[in-house]
């Protein structure tokens, strides 16, 4: 990651010599260009390594997570699953910890990678002018604080599409597991109506998801 980030900022940083010193007699062009092309190579390589050695981070604490939830699920009492829904025990399992490894293996990895691309960036400033480095650094909070309310907007929202989505696992298992009594009553329609209603709220709440990035 922090081979991605020193990439990116030597990729910036070249844009200084093609202005000045290249384009005027292009004596420096194969020079510049070479090492563009190795900036970006390397760039390139750095961020597939740290992607798969985050993915497989996230696939591991996901496999622990999931064995441990489960093991601690399967432990409960009979009151403990009569008072809560199949569906929303299953999405435990299933979508959260899903969540858990989205979170670790792409969102920490990005975080990562385009913070030290950042750091990179900025160090860059200083060296070539730290006065106008300053400057940019105060317009710092009146980025961040949207961000900051933003996220909290994302999380709320987020919040409840997994709610939706335990509520589609219910419908679906309580259909599957209760199959003959679907067919007995011949409840097949009105159980493909409850969870169209079901997946179109899940869908509006994930535009809303969308919507708020």
């Amino acid at each position: 990651m922090g081979v991605f980030g020193a990439a990116s900022a030597g990729l910036a940083y070249l844009i200084k010599p093609i202005f000045d010193d290249v384009l005027p007699n292009r004596e420096q062009l194969g020079f510049v260009v070479g090492t563009m092309i190795g900036c970006y190579l390397l760039k390139g390589a750095s961020s597939y390594v740290s992607t798969y050695l985050m993915t497989g981070v996230g696939q591991r604490v996901v496999r622990n997570v999931r064995n441990q939830l489960f093991s601690h699920i399967v432990n409960q009492s009979a009151g403990f699953f009569s008072s809560r829904m199949t569906g929303r025990l299953v999405s435990r399992i299933t979508n959260d910890v899903n969540q858990i490894q989205l979170a670790v293996s792409v969102t920490v990895g990005d975080l990562l990678r385009e913070s030290l691309a950042l750091v990179g960036y900025g160090a860059l400033l200083f060296y070539i002018d730290s006065g106008l480095a300053l400057v940019c650094l105060t317009g710092a909070p009146v980025v961040i604080y949207p961000l900051v309310r933003l996220g909290q907007r994302v999380r709320r929202t987020t919040r409840r599409s997994q709610e939706e989505m335990e509520h589609l696992h219910h419908i679906s298992t309580e259909a599957f597991s209760g199959h003959r009594i679907v067919k007995a009553f011949s409840a097949e329609s009105h159980e493909v109506e409850r969870f169209k209603s079901s997946s179109e709220s899940l869908f509006r709440t994930n535009m809303k998801v969308m919507g708020s990035i």
